[in-house]
């Protein structure tokens, strides 16, 4: 039987790395054994905070990808920030609270003339490709995923042209996101934002999110009788299969961070913490280990030096996604940051599923009651602790410690149904969506 076609528009597709990249990816990957052909269409040349080639080995044989140009301005952003030419933008940088003149300069044009961001330089030359696809390939559905918003409103005009019914995917939120709450901008520039982001939400057939809360509290309220499906991000089983079995436990606690680390994540009560427990002289540099894998900004290095914790300190530079998830087999426990933020109740960071897949516990910083915490209470895999809670965090650092010191590991509970967040599972979700739309 002949496979239904989706056109998929994603600005992060391989050679794309991080974490905005895999769920796109994965559901291009297991769409077709739920009767679907991907129809990819990206960038040539994308901005990326970081890149993965190993990443196109997971691309199947069905899915057809489509490169257009597009206009950016991050040469233009590096050149005069001072950034050198060969280093990544990353993709939270408006989330920075300090930064010279130049930086919020630019940050300020941005916000008011980059509406709604920087990739807006894409979007005639999205359509004009978009239009081709749709021309020769006949899709039977449009599937748009941001950020950047920008492809919602390439795969708008694309819809308005076909005809075709639209799925606008929201990994996160458009203008209620965290990263708008640092700067003032422009009474227009929020107005021409919200107008368009209400075009996108009003026109798009269903509206997907990652977090049921994004949902709740932002989309549902302002756009009644919308449909709406929660799809989470998730781990993907073959990732587990496949790693190095060389990599295993060392012979210490080893509290374990995969991803960047920027000032809006930056865990000071955790290191002080650490620093509690050596004064206390329950741990030291050969028992006890913290790492990160990704890029530290320097604001939470300085953290760590300030703390006084630096031979505890071990950063890896960032790794393919293969390489990271295999380092998470030394890993005692793991570390989930979630974003200080007004907002950070609806936040949920996809590598949360991949921790819940370790099998080791997760030790989470950030907003009780939140999306992060309803998931990790409701299957058992982790505790949410308060950044601000400096003695919680100690004594729940120093059971997991001491746990350790016991029994050579840190039991967790039987988890609850964790099947349900695989990528195999998720994607097939997504085709009865599709399917009940086309």
């Amino acid at each position: 039987m002949a496979l239904k076609k989706v056109l998929i528009i994603t600005y992060y597709w391989p050679p794309a790395g991080g974490p905005g990249v895999q769920r796109v990816l994965k559901f291009a990957k297991y769409l077709p054994a739920f009767g679907w052909q991907p129809l990819v269409l990206t960038v040539q040349k994308g901005e990326y905070p970081a890149r993965d080639e190993t990443l196109a080995r997971e691309i199947p044989t069905e899915c057809q990808v489509f490169r257009s140009p597009s206009l950016e301005p991050n040469t233009i952003y590096k050149k005069f920030t001072g950034l050198p030419a060969d280093q990544n933008i990353p993709v939270a940088v408006l989330a920075e609270r300090q930064g010279n003149w130049k930086k919020r300069l630019a940050h300020a044009i941005r916000l008011n003339l980059f509406i709604p961001d920087a990739k807006i330089g894409w979007i005639p030359f999205g359509i004009k490709h978009g239009k081709r696809i749709i021309s020769e390939l006949k899709p039977d559905i449009i599937f748009s995923s941001s950020p950047p918003p920008t492809v919602h409103l390439i795969a708008r005009r694309l819809a308005r042209y076909s005809g075709l019914p639209w799925i606008a995917d929201f990994r996160d939120p458009w203008t209620d996101i965290h990263y708008y709450e640092n700067h003032d901008r422009l009474a227009i520039a929020k107005r021409l934002d919200h107008a368009l982001e209400s075009k996108v939400l009003r026109d798009a057939d269903l509206i997907s999110c990652i977090s049921h809360l994004d949902i709740e509290l932002d989309f549902a309220p302002r756009i009644q009788g919308k449909q709406f499906v929660n799809i989470a991000n998730g781990y993907d089983e073959e990732d587990f299969q496949e790693l190095d079995p060389d990599l295993q436990k060392t012979n210490r606690f080893v509290l374990m961070h995969l991803g960047g680390v920027g000032p809006e994540r930056n865990p000071q009560n955790l290191f002080r913490a650490v620093h509690t427990l050596h004064n206390e002289s329950l741990i030291n540099p050969q028992n006890f280990e913290l790492v990160f894998i990704g890029n530290v900004e320097n604001s939470v290095l300085a953290s760590i030096r300030e703390t006084g914790i630096e031979p505890y300190f071990h950063r890896v530079d960032y790794l393919p996604h293969h390489e990271a998830l295999a380092r998470t087999r030394q890993a005692t426990v793991m570390l989930l940051l979630v974003t200080q933020s007004d907002k950070n109740l609806r936040i949920l960071p996809g590598k949360t599923f991949e921790y819940m897949r370790t099998g080791k516990p997760i030790l989470a910083l950030g907003p009780k009651g939140g999306e992060v915490d309803r998931i990790l209470t409701g299957s058992k895999t982790g505790t949410m602790l308060s950044y601000t809670d400096l003695q919680q965090v100690t004594s729940t650092l120093q059971r997991y410690f001491t746990e350790w010191q016991k029994n050579g590991k840190v039991a967790r509970p039987p988890v609850i149904r964790i099947q349900d967040y695989s990528r195999r599972a998720l994607t097939q979700k997504l085709a009865t969506v599709m399917e009940s739309l086309t």
